[in-house]
C-alpha cells in the first residue's frame, strides 16, 4: 500500500469515527428532548428505542440502494438534528395537538415517536453498511469488522462525552447543534475527498443475499439475548450505582466499546461464531459468581474516589466493566464473525444488521413485558444464557460431545446461581454500597423485601429495624409509617387559597395524596409508575383508603405530560414526587416546568414542593434560584430536620384554613394517636415567608430542561446535608414575621414553635434554634411550655381512653357473638386511636365471623403491614387465602 493510500485510509477511518460519534448521539439526545416534552414514562423510552431499532434495521437492509448518496444521508441526519434542536416549540405543539386524536398510552406515544423519529433512524441505519462498503473499495480483508469497530468506538466515546461533558457545557440544544455540525463535516468530506467512491457501487442485482437459515436463526437468538442482557445490565447498574442518566451512559459505553473490541478481535484472531458463544456463557457465569465480590470492591473503594467526580465515574465504569466486559465483547462480535466471506459488504452487512435489529426489538419487548415483570434478576440472566445456548446449539449441529459440554455448562451456571446469586442485594438502595461498613450494616438490618415489578420499574417494601420503607428503582424513600407525608398534605391545605381543586404529583404510598383528598372537594393524583399504582392496596395501612375516596381520581402518567395536557386550574398543586436524588425528578424543578405549573394554577394558587435536606448546599441554591424565576413569594416549613417544604405563589402567603386538619377526625386522630403529632400545631412548622432571599451562591446555574444542572449536581453529590443553608435559615427566623403569617391562628402562642420542634426532634438544630429564639424573649417560657405539653397529653389521653372503652365494648360483644355491633365498636376504637394494638386484627375477626372473607383478608393484611410478627393474623390470612383459592377452582 502506498503512503498516499495509507493516509487516505486513515482519513476515511477518521470520517467513519466521526459518523459513529454522531450516530448514537441522536438516540441519546432525542430521548432527552422527547422526555422533556412528553415525560419519562415507560411509553416514551419504549417508543424511542423501538423506533430507532426498527428504523436502523430497515435503513441497514435498504442502504445498498443508496450507495451514491452516503454524503447526502449524513447531511440529512444533521438537518434532522437541527430541526429537533430549533423546533422544540413546534414539536411540543405537534405532540399535544395530536394527543386528542391519537390513542392513549403506549400505542399513541409509539405512533407519535414513529412519525418524529423514523426518518432520522432510517438514515442512521443506512450509514454503517455504506461506510463498510466504501471501506471495501479502499482496502481488503474483513472490512466490515474494521468498520464496525471504528464506528462503534466513536459511538462509545459519544455515550460518555454526551453525558459527562457536552450537555453539561453546551446544554441539550447546543450538543445537538455540535453533533449536526459533525454530520455536516462528514458529508463535506465524503462529497469532496472521497467522491470517487460513489462511482464504484455494487453491481445492480436483484438476486437476494442468502445466508444459511440455521445461521440466521442463531443470530436471531443471540440478538434477542443481547437485548435482554443490555436492559438487564441497565437495571442492575441503576439498583447498585444509582438511578441516574449517567448510569445508563456508563452501561451504554461499555456495550459499544464491547462491540468495537469484539469486532477487532474477530479481525485479528479470526474468532468463530461458536467460539464467541462459548466465551459469552463464560462471561455470564462471571456475573453470577462475581456480583457480590464486585459490589464489595466497589464499596471498599468508593470513599477514596468519591471526592472527585471523574474518579467516582471511573470507579463505576470499572465496576460495571469487570462484570459485563466479556458478554459485551462477545455479543458485539457476532455479526462480524458471521461475515467471514464478503463480496458486497454493504448488502451482506445490511441484511445481518436488519435481522439483528428486529431481534433486538423483540428482545426488548420480551424483557419489558414478560421477563422483567415476572422473573427475578438472577433468573433473567439465566434466560440470557438460554438464548445464547440455543444459538450455540444451532451452530454445533449434531456434534454430541460439544452438546454434552454445553449441557454441563448450563447446569454449572444454574448451580452457581443458586449458591452465589443474592437477589436481595439489589434491594438495599444504591447509597448502601458507598462503604463496606454501611453495606454490612444495611444487609444485617434489612429483612427480606416484598418485591413487585412493572415493565421497567421495581418497587418493594423493605423492613429495616421494624420500620417499612418505600423502595423504587434503587432508591429508598422515608419510612411508610412516618407521619411526614400526611403532614405535608395537611399543611399544604392550610396554606391553599381554597379547597376546591388540588393536583398531587406522585402517588407513592398514597399518604400525602389521601390526606389532600380528604381535605379538598376534588383531587387529581398523577403517578408515573404503574407498578406503584397496581400495588397501592399493599400500603393501605399507611394511607386513608384513597382508592375508595370518590373525591380522588388517580392517573397513571408523567407529571410533565399531565400538567401540559390537562385543561383545568388548581388552587393547590403539590409535588411529592421522589427527591431530585432520583434523576427524573429533577425535571420537576426546572424553570420550564414551573412555567407550566403557573399556567395550571389559579392566580392566587399555591405550588408546594419539597426540599430534601440531602441535596446539598449547591443543590438547594439551584432549586431556590430556579423557583424564583417563576414565583414572587415563597415560604419554607419543616417536616423534620432534613425534610422541608417550599410553598410558592404569585400572591402573599399565610395560613388560611387552620381548621381543616383539626376538623377531619380521621386525620386529626391518626396524627395524634399513631404519630404523636397535634394537628393544631401544624402551622407552627413555618420558618420563613421569604425563602427566596435565602439563596447563598447567586452564581449557581438555573435548572432548565435544556441544561439540567440539578440532575448533574445530584449525580456528583458526595455528602448529605446543607449546613450553609441551615445556618442562613436559622439566622433568618423572625418571630414577628411568622406571627403575621399566622395571624388567623386562634390562641397564637410563639412558645408553640419551641414545643413542636422540641417534642418531635429533641436533638436537632431546629429544636435548639427555636428554643433559643423563643426563650430569650419570654419570661415565663418554662411555665407556658409546660401548660402546652399538659394540654397535648390531655388530648392524647382522652382519645386513648375513649378508644379503649370502644375496644373493650367490642370484645364483649364479640364474645357474645354480636359481630355486627362488635364491628361498629372496633371501628370507632380504630378511628379514635389508629395505632391501637390489634385494631385491624379485631376488625378482621368480625368480618371473618360474619362470613365476609374479602374484608377479613383486607384487614388481616393491614394488621400484618404494621405488625409482621402477628402470627395469628398470618395464620388466619393463609387459611382464608386457601379457602378462596379452593372456591375459585
Amino acid at each position: 500500500m502506498s503512503e498516499s493510500s495509507a493516509k487516505k485510509n486513515y482519513c476515511f477511518a477518521l470520517v467513519m469515527l466521526l459518523s459513529g460519534f454522531a450516530g448514537i448521539s441522536y438516540e441519546i439526545l432525542y430521548g432527552r428532548i422527547l422526555g422533556n416534552l412528553i415525560g419519562d414514562q415507560f411509553a416514551v423510552s419504549a417508543s424511542i428505542l423501538i423506533t430507532f431499532l426498527l428504523g436502523i434495521g430497515v435503513g441497514a437492509v435498504c442502504s445498498h440502494r443508496l450507495w451514491r448518496h452516503l454524503w447526502l444521508i449524513e447531511a440529512l441526519i444533521g438537518l434532522c438534528g437541527l430541526f429537533f434542536a430549533f423546533g422544540t416549540d413546534v414539536l411540543d405543539g405537534f405532540f399535544y395537538a395530536q394527543s386528542q386524536v391519537v390513542p392513549a398510552g403506549l400505542e399513541g406515544t409509539l405512533l407519535i415517536c414513529v412519525i418524529l423519529l423514523i426518518v432520522p433512524a432510517f438514515l442512521i441505519g443506512c450509514s454503517l453498511p455504506l461506510f463498510a462498503g466504501y471501506l471495501g473499495r479502499l482496502t481488503s480483508g474483513l472490512v466490515f469488522a474494521r468498520a464496525y469497530a471504528v464506528y462503534n468506538f466513536g459511538a462509545g466515546l459519544t455515550a460518555l462525552l454526551i453525558e459527562f461533558l457536552l450537555i453539561r457545557e453546551l446544554g441539550i440544544r447546543g450538543s445537538v447543534i455540535l453533533i449536526a455540525a459533525i454530520n455536516g463535516l462528514v458529508a463535506l468530506l465524503l462529497r469532496t475527498t472521497f467522491a470517487h467512491l460513489r462511482c464504484h457501487g455494487p453491481e445492480a442485482s436483484e438476486a437476494p443475499i442468502r445466508f444459511p437459515a440455521q445461521q440466521l436463526a442463531a443470530l436471531v437468538l443471540v440478538s434477542i439475548g443481547s437485548a435482554v442482557f443490555q436492559l438487564f445490565m441497565v437495571r442492575l447498574a441503576e439498583l447498585l450505582l444509582g438511578p441516574f442518566r449517567e448510569t445508563f451512559a456508563l452501561v451504554l459505553s461499555i456495550i459499544l466499546f464491547g462491540i468495537a473490541a469484539g469486532s477487532t478481535l474477530v479481525k485479528v484472531l479470526r474468532l468463530r461464531f461458536a467460539t464467541l458463544l462459548w466465551l459469552n456463557l463464560a462471561g455470564l457465569l462471571v456475573i453470577f459468581g462475581g456480583l457480590e465480590s464486585a459490589v464489595s470492591i466497589y464499596a471498599a473503594l468508593y470513599q477514596g474516589t468519591a471526592q472527585g467526580p471523574w474518579s467516582a465515574a471511573a470507579l463505576k465504569w470499572l465496576t460495571l466493566a469487570l462484570l459485563m466486559a466479556l458478554p459485551a465483547i462477545t455479543f458485539g462480535a457476532t455479526i462480524p464473525a458471521l461475515l467471514t466471506r464478503q463480496q458486497e459488504v454493504a448488502r451482506e452487512s445490511g441484511q445481518l444488521l436488519f435481522v439483528s435489529a428486529l431481534a433486538n426489538a423483540t428482545g426488548f419487548l420480551l424483557m419489558s413485558f414478560v421477563l422483567h415483570r415476572h422473573l427475578d434478576y438472577g433468573v433473567q440472566l439465566l434466560v440470557v444464557a438460554a438464548f445464547c445456548a440455543g444459538a450455540l446449539l444451532l451452530t454445533l449441529g449434531r456434534r454430541w460431545r460439544p452438546i454434552i459440554g454445553l449441557a454441563a455448562v448450563l447446569l454449572v451456571m444454574v448451580g452457581v446461581h443458586r449458591q452465589c446469586w443474592d437477589e436481595d442485594l439489589l434491594y438495599l438502595s444504591y447509597t448502601s454500597f458507598r462503604s463496606t461498613e454501611t453495606l454490612a450494616r444495611v444487609k444485617a438490618e434489612t429483612t427480606l423485601p416484598d418485591r413487585f415489578k412493572g415493565n421497567q420499574d421495581v418497587f418493594s417494601i423493605n423492613w429495616n429495624e421494624g420500620a417499612p420503607y418505600f423502595f423504587i428503582n434503587g432508591y429508598i424513600s422515608i419510612p411508610l409509617n412516618s407521619p411526614s407525608e400526611k403532614m405535608v398534605g395537611a399543611v399544604s391545605a392550610i396554606f391553599a387559597p381554597r379547597t376546591d381543586q388540588a393536583l398531587v404529583l406522585g402517588l407513592g404510598s398514597g399518604a400525602t395524596a389521601s390526606t389532600v383528598g380528604r381535605l379538598f372537594q376534588h383531587t387529581d393524583v398523577v403517578e408515573i409508575n404503574p407498578v406503584v399504582r397496581e400495588n397501592l392496596d399493599r400500603m393501605e395501612r399507611w394511607h386513608y383508603d384513597i382508592e375508595n375516596n370518590p373525591k380522588v381520581k388517580i392517573f397513571v402518567d408523567d407529571g410533565i405530560h399531565f400538567t401540559k395536557l390537562v385543561d383545568k386550574k388548581y388552587s393547590l398543586i403539590l409535588n411529592t414526587v421522589t427527591t431530585p436524588l432520583y434523576f427524573s425528578s429533577s425535571k420537576l424543578y426546572t424553570e420550564d416546568f414551573f412555567k407550566v405549573i403557573r399556567q395550571r394554577l389559579t392566580p392566587d394558587g399555591v405550588y408546594v414542593t419539597w426540599l430534601d435536606g440531602r441535596v446539598g448546599d449547591r443543590g438547594t441554591d439551584i432549586i431556590l434560584k430556579t423557583l424564583a424565576q417563576g414565583f414572587r413569594n415563597c415560604a419554607i416549613l419543616y417536616i423534620d430536620s432534613s425534610y422541608f417544604m417550599l410553598i410558592a405563589s404569585q400572591k402573599p402567603l399565610w395560613a388560611r384554613h387552620l381548621e381543616l386538619p383539626e376538623n377531619d377526625h380521621v386525620i386529626r386522630n391518626d396524627l395524634l394517636m399513631a404519630h404523636g403529632t397535634d394537628a393544631q400545631l401544624l402551622p407552627y412548622h413555618l420558618l420563613n415567608t421569604r425563602a427566596l432571599d435565602l439563596l447563598g451562591d447567586s452564581s449557581v446555574p438555573i435548572n432548565t430542561a435544556d441544561r439540567p444542572s440539578l440532575e448533574f449536581e445530584m449525580a456528583r453529590l458526595r455528602e448529605d446535608g446543607f449546613p450553609l443553608f441551615a445556618r442562613r435559615l436559622f439566622d433568618s427566623i423572625d418571630l414577628g414575621q411568622l406571627a403575621r403569617a399566622l395571624q388567623s391562628v386562634k390562641a397564637y402562642d410563639p412558645v408553640k414553635f419551641a414545643f413542636e420542634a422540641s417534642f418531635l426532634y429533641e436533638d436537632s438544630w431546629l429544636r435548639q434554634g427555636l428554643f433559643f429564639l423563643v426563650q430569650q424573649d419570654i419570661v415565663d417560657f418554662e411555665e407556658r411550655l409546660s401548660k402546652i405539653h399538659m394540654a397535648y397529653l390531655a388530648r392524647q389521653e382522652g382519645l386513648a381512653a375513649e378508644s379503649l372503652q370502644h375496644h373493650e365494648a367490642g370484645l364483649a360483644l364479640f364474645e357474645s357473638s354480636r359481630y355486627a355491633e362488635a364491628l361498629e365498636e372496633f371501628l370507632k376504637a380504630q378511628a379514635l386511636s389508629p395505632g391501637h394494638e390489634n385494631a385491624y386484627f379485631s376488625i378482621g375477626l368480625c368480618h371473618e365471623a360474619m362470613g365476609q372473607v374479602r374484608m377479613a383478608e383486607r384487614f388481616y393484611k393491614m394488621e400484618l403491614q404494621g405488625d409482621p410478627a402477628n402470627q395469628e393474623a398470618r395464620q388466619r390470612l393463609e387459611r382464608l387465602n386457601s379457602i378462596s383459592s379452593r372456591l375459585t377452582r
